[in-house]
């Protein structure tokens, strides 16, 4: 599959999440089924690129991938570990693991969670040495089975029903951000004269306790936003 065709799958990705929520609402499908077929969808149209950004959810080059990632470093601010909530195919892991070492950045150590079996399987065909690192699981209800973690990354709250959303927030503060750790929820793109994200944190009573923001590369109207959460 060519980034083109992937662009316009996450094109219409917000238009498949709502049919989905819709369906959920209406009791036409069940909160399991609604994992089952997000999880079902995703993973064949990634699997299915013929990249490994495309294999991660990304539709643009390397340079647009760097663009789009590099400021995840600006959250990065000791030693420690990092997990990536929704790894897919690891790719995100594996550059900024990278990135870190090429800058002489802090010493951290990359874990991932995904959902999809077959996105697993092919972080581990692609990332063999880090097979142990690399966990299968809903993150609704997966829990770390040892320490938790310095740092955790989640880029989309959308990976669970939007009446989740809330919990699923504080499921991650509460089990997965060690003490003294830190939340990274982003980046993702949004329009720029809208801050959904920020609004909707703000109606739950949550305020992020740093914001970063940059330009999309090829769109003046969006915005690529980033914000995080420190624990005590």
């Amino acid at each position: 599959m060519k980034d083109k065709s992937l662009q316009k799958i996450i094109n219409r990705a917000y238009e498949f999440n709502e049919e989905q929520q819709n369906a959920l609402d209406q009791g036409i499908i069940t909160e399991e089924e609604w994992y089952e077929i997000n999880k079902q969808h995703f993973s064949s149209h990634y699997i299915a690129s013929d990249n490994p950004r495309g294999q991660s959810g990304h539709s643009g080059n390397e340079h647009h991938y760097f663009q789009s990632h590099f400021m995840i470093l600006e959250a990065i601010h000791k030693n420690g570990s990092f997990i990536d909530v929704g790894c897919a195919n690891g790719y995100l892991l594996e550059s900024l693991d990278r990135w870190t070492k090429s800058l002489g950045y802090y010493s951290v150590e990359f874990y991932g969670l995904d959902i999809s079996e077959g996105l697993i399987d092919l972080a581990v065909q692609r990332l063999p040495d880090w097979k142990d690192r690399l966990f299968i699981g809903n993150a609704m209800y997966w829990k770390p089975e040892a320490e938790k973690y310095d740092f955790v990354c989640v880029k989309e709250l959308s990976y669970v029903p939007v009446n989740k959303q809330r919990s699923f927030l504080e499921r991650l503060l509460n089990h997965y951000v060690a003490p003294g750790g830190r939340l990274i929820l982003g980046p993702n793109g949004e329009e720029r004269e809208t801050r959904h994200l920020e609004n909707q944190l703000s109606k739950w009573g949550y305020k992020p306790t740093g914001y970063m923001e940059k330009s999309h590369h090829n769109n003046q109207l969006l915005a690529r936003r980033m914000v995080w959460f420190d624990k005590e």
